[in-house]
């Protein structure tokens, strides 16, 4: 009898829907040409399930998938997808997947500009001054006036009820939200923190792009355009070079340039008569004033 026993690790069988998820992981992987992670680290379901619809209305898929799952179904689409196994550092945390054919910087920007407002909870940071607008809360005069009174914002009785006197800051972009000024918030029916999904990565062309490296400010490039197009049109008007844009104001600047030219050289035509005679009668004017205040007894 054998002094040893021998132990064979049996290998868990794989539940039939984890399979089914995998493979449907895979399929969106192959259908879509890009791949984007978001970082959903205290997203609440209610701001998923609003971003989900936003997206399904622009074509685009927001999945929910463990980090384990989706590193076996980015192993398996590698050879049909070069350069998509480096996206799996960025797996890390609670994220959830875009698939996409849409362009990824057009999805960034619109997830940017969606963010989704929340209640104000107790340590939030403010991502926006919070203001509580001048008007009726509705609220009885009671324990709650003291509420006011504490977070000194201006009240005061009318019509048997609060009213906020005036629009008022009550925390400032960066600022830490208290746990009165949340309670007040929230009876009020404000809504301050804005949420969304912050993308982490973006995979697209074979390479794998941190969201930081293509982070656009679309107020920024509008000035800058806006500025661009007005230094091309002063440089067109002003070096008398035509475009269908700048051939009416290089007109107008030549015949006004025209017109100072003539009147300043005393030429008179249709044009500069009127302006010629008006400077000749002013200079006239002007020098009988000089002569007038020198030999008052001439002009007696």
């Amino acid at each position: 009898m054998s002094l040893y026993k021998v132990e064979y690790k049996r290998t868990k069988p794989v539940a039939p829907s984890k399979v089914r998820k995998l493979e449907e992981i895979k399929e969106y992987l192959k259908k879509h040409k890009y791949l984007i992670f978001v970082d959903i680290n205290g997203v609440t379901a209610p701001v998923l399930h609003e971003s989900r619809r936003l997206l399904k209305e622009d074509g685009s898929i927001l999945k929910v998938i463990k980090n384990t799952l989706m590193r076996i179904a980015i192993e398996e689409v590698k050879e049909e997808k070069p350069g998509i196994e480096n996206i799996e550092s960025f797996l890390k945390g609670q994220n959830a997947a875009i698939f996409t054919n849409k362009n990824p910087f057009e999805i960034q920007l619109f997830l940017n500009k969606n963010k989704i407002p929340r209640a104000a909870k107790a340590g939030d940071i403010a991502t926006k001054d919070i203001v509580i607008p001048a008007g009726n809360t509705n609220f009885s005069p009671g324990p709650i006036l003291s509420l006011f009174n504490r977070l000194k914002i201006p009240v005061k009785i009318q019509e048997g009820s609060i009213w906020v006197s005036k629009d008022t800051v009550v925390a400032k972009t960066g600022e830490k939200i208290s746990a009165e000024l949340a309670d007040l918030l929230g009876k009020l029916g404000i809504k301050p923190i804005e949420v969304g999904l912050n993308v982490k990565v973006i995979y697209l062309d074979g390479k794998v792009v941190k969201a930081e490296e293509v982070n656009i400010d679309p107020d920024y490039y509008r000035e800058m355009f806006s500025t661009a197009v007005r230094e091309a049109l002063n440089l067109s008007i002003n070096s008398g070079y035509p475009t269908s844009e700048t051939i009416e104001d290089i007109i107008r600047k030549a015949h006004l340039e025209a017109l100072s030219l003539a009147i300043n050289a005393m030429l008179i035509t249709k044009d500069t008569a009127e302006y010629v005679l008006g400077k000749v009668y002013r200079e006239a004017m002007a020098l009988y004033e000089i002569l007038k205040s020198k030999n008052p007894d001439l002009f007696q």
